[in-house]
Order: C-alpha cells, then structure tokens, then sequence
C-alpha cells in the first residue's frame, strides 16, 4: 500500500520512497527528562507510535530511535539560562543523575500505560559525550565554529546558506535589525555547540573536552545519536512542531556540512494538545500526566481514542468532556466486540478479511488519517454480512495497528459477563426487570443500588437483563 507523509522541508504530502526497500529509519526528539511528560508531550510518542504501526502493518521493518535529553537543555532556546536538569536538581534537592532516572522511569511508565511500543534504541545524551565531542571537532576542521571566551563554541549561521529552510525563515530577514545581546554572537541565529562550565560554579554534570570543561548544547546530541544509530542519512525525523525554527533548524545546520544533504528526507511534525486557554502548564497545574488520568479514574485507552480521533498535523483541544465522550466511545466498541465473542463459530472468511484489512489501513497509511480508520472500524461493526470470527480475527489487526487493546479489554468484559451471578442477585435483577415494566421506577432504582452493593451490576438488554461482576 502506498504510504504517504506530509514533509515540513517540502511543505506537501509526498509518496514515501525509503532510503533500502522495505526498510525505515526514524528518529523522534524525546523527553527533556527534568519533569515529568505531561499529556501535551505524551501526543508527541504517541504520534511516533502510530508512525511506526503503520511501517509495521505495510510489511516494513522498523528502526526506531528516540532519545532522552539529560543534558545540555537550557531554559531559554537563545542558549541563556539555566541547564533545565540542574533546575530539575535544585528544585527537589537530588542529584542531577536521580532526577534523570526518576523521570526516564515514569515517563517509560506512562507510554507503557498509553500501549505505546519501546523505541528500538532510547539512548542518553550522558551516554553519548564522545560523540558529541567528535562532531563538533569535525564542523571545527570544516570552519564552521567559533569561540566566545568565558561561554564556549558556537556554530556560526552565516557559513550555512540554507540556514532556516526547514521553517521558512529567511537568514537575511532574520539578520535584518536583530540585536544581539552582549553575548558575543556573530550572528542573531548562531548557536552553542558546546558551553564551558561556569568558574564560580560547581556543575554536577560536566565533561572534559578539546575546548576545556563543560557540557554540549543541546541541539548536538540529537544529531550526534541519531548518526550513530541510523547512519549519516535516514528516512524520517520526527518532533513537535515547536521544534521546527529553532532545534531541528539547528540539527540540520550542524549535521549536513558534515554527511551532504538531504541528510534526513522526510521531516514529519506534531501539532499540539491544547487546554481551552493555550499551552498547559506545570506551574498552573494543568500539565496532567497519564498517570493522573489513570488516578482520575479513566482507561488511558479512552485518552489514546481520544488522540486517534484527531489528525496529528492539527491541534487538539483537551478537556475532561472531551475525554468523558471518547471514554464513553471506547467502551461502547468494547461492548460490542465482547458480544461478537459470544458466537465465534465459523471461519474467518479471507475475501472479507482482506477487503476490511485495506479500508482499515488506507486511511492511517495516507498522511496517518487515524479518524478515517475509525469510521471505518464502526462501519465493520456494522456490516451483517461479515461473520464475528471474521470481525474478531480484524479487531486482532486493529489492536496492532492502532494499539487500542479491544480485544484485551473485551476478552476481560466477556470474562467477567461469563461467570453466573448468585440466584439471590438474578432474584433482585428479576425484581427489578418487574418493577421497570410496571414503571415502579422508584422501586427498579432501589434494587438497582442493592445489586451493586453487592459488587454486581445489572445492564438492561433487549432480552431482559444481564449481570456482570464488578471489576
């Protein structure tokens, strides 16, 4: 099935053509790990994630990298302020290393909880010094470097003349009237490839190098990993959209001197997941992550049917009602899909299989159209000429390519619907299904509050009823 992705650098939707046959390589800009990854950054992997599925399901094997930022990031994208890992340090009185480990853990945890599958390679800045060091002695010999004594070496703009192509920024009209801060800069767009150390300061995370004590900047290692674990050029770089003018500009910059261009072939960016009133915040308390959702009571299945129902190159807008009707949507699909594991007789029919699996994976395949495929999942649900082994054996490829877990969460419903309720609880159930026809209203809702105290709930059917134990 032909794939396509809209490209950034071209501005359309182009045909996918990889780089070796049936083979991808991408990279995605992971967590700076000094918080935790609030549900706005979670939309980020989980449109990583759904790249990768859709690969998968076309036959493709996949190559996966996403990294962990430990070091180097600032608090100000101009190269000013403070490394956000030793913020992250002081503000919890830990080290720099525990605050990098706590946070890799709980955000490994809350992908884990969104279903969403471990990247291939997930190195760390920390881990790849070396690297990051013999880049930058190589765009030192090539001349495009230049040091500010007492704050460290910078990439200079001007000796790259696509500078900016990536946000369609134009380098002259980003010069035009800049004013440089008293920094040193040669030019507005120049950025640290690596920072020495302060004097009157001890850092917890600091390397020596050729240019004396410090730390990379942040933009160096995303170019110095994704080279060592995908090559000198891949098919896709991935990473929300704030990423475009500044970091991915700048990964551009510093790498294509280096391997020739295009050094990456396709760019591929993630809107946002707003609040009503902007961007969420931790300082407001906005910036919720899975595991709260989790604690809030939800299925986090209902906030991944939630994204899925949106289109990764727009924003989407978060409430808890939005969220409350996508939770009510997933569960109204694992309802129907444990009453299909009622009857399983028959063969799954291939004919049918294969036409649903196409209408199924078009959608996702042409640009990630995730929507599209779940009108199409409803539309299957609805068809009375596929037979449910059919139908169950297509919920199976579903769950793969858009990592919902129905099956998993139907075969649990099913389950639970399976074990027989005690003849004293059935006993009130047909107490109540009398009263309900005789519109004793009151009475119906007083045995309803009755079986579930009892850790049972009763479902009214087009039958009668049906008991299902409490989870």
């Amino acid at each position: 099935m032909q794939i396509r992705l809209y490209n950034t650098m071209t501005r359309k939707v182009e045909d996918f053509k990889p780089i070796t046959p049936n083979h991808v390589g991408f990279y995605n800009c992971g967590p700076t790990v000094y918080w935790d990854a609030h549900i706005g950054n979670m939309r980020t992997f989980f449109n990583a994630d759904i790249l990768k599925r859709m690969f998968l399901a076309n036959g493709y094997t996949v190559n996966h990298v996403m990294n962990f930022t430990d070091v180097g990031h600032l608090t100000s994208d101009e190269d000013t302020g403070d490394d956000k890992m030793e913020k992250g340090a002081a503000r919890e009185n830990i080290t720099v290393w525990d605050v990098a480990e706590k946070y890799i853990k709980n955000v490994i945890i809350d992908m884990d909880l969104l279903n969403i599958i471990p990247p291939t390679h997930a190195p760390r800045a920390t881990d790849h010094i070396k690297e990051q060091i013999e880049l930058l002695q190589k765009l030192e010999k090539l001349g495009y470097t230049y040091e500010i004594p007492g704050d460290g070496i910078y990439y200079d703009t001007s000796k790259f003349p696509d500078y900016g192509m990536l946000g369609g920024q134009n380098l002259s009209e980003l010069k035009a009237g800049a004013r440089i801060e008293n920094q040193g800069k040669r030019n507005i767009t120049d950025f640290a490839l690596w920072k020495f150390s302060p004097t009157d300061v001890k850092r917890q995370m600091e390397w020596d190098s050729p240019w004396g004590v410090g730390f990379p900047g942040w933009h160096l290692e995303c170019s110095a990993m994704s080279m060592k674990y995908l090559g000198k050029h891949f098919d896709i770089h991935t990473g929300g959209q704030e990423h475009i003018k500044i970091h991915h500009t700048n990964e551009i910059a510093q790498s294509e001197p280096i391997v020739g261009k295009p050094w990456v072939h396709y760019w591929v960016h993630w809107a946002w997941l707003m609040l009503k009133d902007g961007k969420m915040s931790k300082s407001a308390g906005t910036a919720y992550t899975v595991r709260d959702l989790v604690t809030k009571g939800y299925d986090p299945m209902a906030f991944r049917y939630l994204l899925l129902l949106g289109h990764y190159h727009q924003p989407i807008e978060f409430s808890f009602d939005a969220l409350d009707a996508a939770a009510n949507g997933y569960k109204n699909i694992v309802r129907k899909i444990a009453d299909l594991m009622n009857d399983k007789s028959g063969n799954v029919d291939e004919d049918a299989y294969q036409k649903w699996h196409d209408k199924i994976l078009a959608p996702v395949s042409d640009n990630l159209k995730t929507a599209e495929s779940l009108v199409a999942v409803q539309d299957l649900l609805k068809d009375k000429t596929v037979n449910n082994a059919t139908k169950l054996a297509l919920f199976e490829f579903v769950d793969k390519l858009l990592g919902l877990q129905f099956i998993e969460r139907a075969t649990k419903l099913h389950e639970l619907e399976s074990v027989a309720a005690p003849v004293e609880i059935q006993q009130l159930a047909q107490q109540r299904l009398e009263a309900k026809k005789s519109r004793d209203f009151a009475t119906a809702d007083s045995l309803r509050n009755q079986i579930d105290a009892t850790g049972w709930t009763v479902m009214d059917t087009p039958d009668g009823f049906k008991l299902i134990k409490k989870q």
